[in-house]
């Protein structure tokens, strides 16, 4: 049965301006515990806003083409002739 993070917290002592660090599996968790404030409204805990199953663990690709870079010199780029008024109609 999974509890959900509002759930556990609503079941904690908590007091306004204080922070709370805690290490749970492997992650250094820090909550902040703010007063309310009437400029700042209170929002509810919405369930249909949790996302189910947030990490995925996608497979890494696997290389199609190898390519192998050489040092080399990059060909001398065409220069446009470029005609003389003589030759403008």
């Amino acid at each position: 049965m999974s509890v959900s993070l509002a759930e556990a917290l609503g079941q904690v002592d908590l007091e306004a301006g204080q922070v709370y660090r805690c290490h749970v599996q492997g992650y250094l968790v820090e909550l902040r515990v703010l007063e309310p404030a009437p400029d700042r409204p209170v929002a509810g805990f919405d369930e249909s806003d949790v996302m189910l199953d947030p990490w995925v663990k996608l497979p890494r690709p696997t290389p199609v083409v190898r390519l192998t870079a050489r040092a080399g010199r990059l060909p001398e780029p065409d220069i446009p002739e470029i005609p003389t008024d003589e030759d403008w109609p």
